[in-house]
């Protein structure tokens, strides 16, 4: 949903009459309100907000113009888990210029015994970082049935930086309006985003409302009001992109400013234009034209490699492993790739800038491709929003071939981008040519292989041996979880996912060698004799899915696996003929949208050796809101056979 509206003026002031309606409703407490005990309409919620309101205007605040945002809410908590909502954070920015301030702070608790006011020596200010601090406070005597009310007004030298408004979150809402009185000097674009409708849509110009210091006449402004009603939580699940994707919200950006000299400035830009301004860019484009003197740090070896592809190769591992990432994302942050290269550490931009450099230096076609990060979110697409972008890697074509590097990880082989890359599209540059949208594809092979092989000897003693090889992306999180603990702690961590076995002995090959898959070897002794009456064994010892990861009654938003994969379990167990198989697990094959997951199990059992095998093929990494009833009951059903499949060995009578 767009709507195109005029929004407000800088050099402007005005004497905002109504301001104070939000103060006003401060200290009304119904009866009904303390008496509340569960929301009707979500009666699994722990807390439900009973009012929200958000109102903003301009102000002049000693000859400066600041943006004023009053804010007041209403929390009824209904259990000890919602007590948590009493815990207030406000964040706040500031610079070496200006600061925004947070300021006449109310906060009450309601009981049906009475209230108790927060009194100032309870609020806190926290410095997070060297720009952005927060103001934190907790309410009192907070129960369950308790009312929680508060109110602060945000005032910000920043006019540019106008907020929307959201209007859900992790609990429900049963009313939330945001209002606004603004000049029309400015143009926004504004947009609805999520999937609930507004209960309340008005907007109207109020002619001359503003007064400028200097200019004879006034100007006009718009006056609006945004309003949802028995508003939903929004129940974050597993697998998904960015929260910021679905919540409903009203989202604002910044088109066009009429000054009052009569000229005018665009912000909303097109791709023709970034792209000319991109090329001169300190910190994108003029760190791309460099790569003079990344070619005198490349080696003869590498620049004298024959293979295209080869040479590609030896330029990301070298870049790879000069370079420690710093962990700091954004692309427009002062990045100079020859410093960074010297001091062998730097940000996204400055390592996979400095990438880029060396293979344009090798002789091989690489491009930019600016992305926004999957916790980040998704780039608009209809015009240019520079903003949205904080992440960069490197693209290279090799023939018919397309790859996407990024050397921040020193656990990703050539060709895998990192995860938290794959958010489906970025704009790819290369400074000459009209940038474009490139769509981010995943690495395709990522297999887990899995054999199982258990022998049972005449006096009922079993040993077996486990071997794992994982390759691509499965490949990479197991050396990200290698890496991440000792080996003792990670074989306990198997024993425990297999209790009734030990691991006697453990071998890994590749582990360092992250161009190969990683191949694991557990030697296991049993804890239990076989010879027993009955024996009951679980042969999943890896469980992919023990329980369903998707239980919400509906989701609205898509389903987000990252990569597509595929998971195969052998399982063989050789028995003497003086034991025999009670219960064999029955053959299974479920499908999900006929090829896009399928998962099946068969077992044959000959001579005394059972052979089980199971299959899980996640052909498809992205499902859409239609087929979650439908994904659902497969991983339903997935979670039942991998939980519930059961062998019985039993020693001849």
């Amino acid at each position: 949903m767009k709507l195109y509206c005029l929004l407000f003026a800088f050099l402007i002031t005005y004497v905002c009459a109504g301001q104070d309606l939000l103060s006003k409703k401060f200290g009304t407490v119904s009866k009904k309100e303390i008496n509340m005990r569960t929301y009707e309409k979500d009666t699994t919620a722990h807390a439900v907000v009973l009012e929200e309101y958000g109102d903003v205007y301009f102000d002049l605040v000693k000859d400066r113009i600041v943006l004023i945002k009053q804010y007041y809410t209403k929390i009824k908590v209904l259990d000890k888990q919602g007590q948590k909502y009493a815990n207030i954070e406000i964040p706040y920015y500031h610079n070496r210029k200006s600061k925004e301030k947070i300021k006449d702070i109310k906060a009450v608790t309601h009981n049906a015994e009475g209230t108790e006011r927060l009194a100032d020596t309870q609020i806190f200010t926290i410095d997070h970082t060297e720009n952005w601090s927060e103001k934190r406070f907790t309410f009192s005597n907070v129960k369950p049935g308790s009312v929680l009310e508060y109110q602060y007004t945000l005032e910000t030298p920043f006019v540019y930086n106008f907020e929307g408004w959201d209007f859900q979150s992790d609990i429900p809402k049963i009313y939330s309006e945001f209002s606004a009185k603004i000049p029309g000097n400015y143009r926004y674009n504004r947009s609805l985003k999520g999937f609930l409708k507004l209960a309340i849509n008005k907007s109207n110009v109020k002619k001359r409302c503003f007064y400028v210091p200097g200019l004879v006449d006034r100007a006009d402004c718009e006056v609006f009001k945004y309003a949802m009603r028995d508003i939903p939580a929004f129940k974050e699940e597993a697998y998904m992109l960015s929260k910021n994707n679905y919540m409903s919200k009203i989202a604002f950006e910044m088109s066009e400013y009429y000054r009052f000299d009569g000229g005018k400035d665009v912000y909303t830009k097109t791709w023709k234009a970034v792209d000319k301004e991109m090329r001169t860019d300190k910190d994108i484009g003029a760190q791309v034209k460099r790569k003079n003197f990344f070619k005198n740090q490349l080696s003869d070896e590498i620049l004298k490699e024959q293979s295209t592809l080869q040479r590609a190769k030896k330029v990301f591992e070298f870049i790879r492993e000069h370079y420690t990432w710093n962990g700091e994302y954004g692309i427009f942050n002062n990045a100079n790739v020859r410093q960074a290269f010297q001091n062998k550490t730097g940000n996204v931009a400055e390592v996979n800038l400095s990438l880029v450099n060396s293979l344009l230096a090798a002789n091989i076609k690489a491009e930019t491709v600016m992305l926004s990060t999957r916790s980040r979110g998704l780039p608009t697409q209809i015009h240019p929003v520079m903003s949205e972008f904080n992440y960069l890697v490197a693209k290279v074509t090799i023939g018919q071939e397309v790859f996407l590097l990024d050397a921040t990880d020193k656990l990703l082989s050539f060709g895998l981008t990192q995860v938290r890359a794959l958010n489906y599209i970025g704009r790819a540059m290369d400074f000459k040519k009209p940038s474009y949208w490139h769509t981010i594809n995943p690495f395709a092979e990522n297999r887990q292989n899995t054999l199982i092989n258990i022998s049972v000897d005449e006096e009922g003693n079993a040993k077996g041996k486990i071997s794992q090889v994982n390759s691509g992306y499965l490949a990479y999180e197991k050396r990200k979880e290698l890496a991440n603990t000792d080996e003792d702690s990670y074989l306990d961590g198997i024993e425990k996912q297999i209790p009734f076995v030990e691991i006697d002995d453990y071998k890994i090959e590749a582990r360092n060698d992250i161009r190969k898959p990683t191949k694991e070897f557990f030697f296991l002794a049993f804890n239990d004799n076989f010879s027993s009456k009955n024996t009951f064994l679980d042969p999943f010892f890896f469980k992919l899915f023990p329980s369903n990861p998707f239980r919400l009654e509906e989701r609205k938003y898509p389903v987000d696996f990252a990569y597509s994969r595929i998971y195969t379990m052998r399982f063989i167990m050789s028995i003497p003929d003086s034991y025999e198989y009670v219960n064999i697990p029955e053959n299974k094959t479920f499908k999900l949208a006929e090829t896009k997951a399928i998962c099946g199990m068969k077992t044959i059992v000959q001579n005394g050796q059972l052979n089980m095998t199971y299959k899980l093929v996640i052909n498809d990494f992205h499902f859409t809101a239609e087929e979650y009833q439908e994904l659902k009951t497969f991983f339903s059903n997935l979670a039942t056979l991998e939980s519930n499949t059961r062998l019985t060995i039993k020693k001849k009578n």
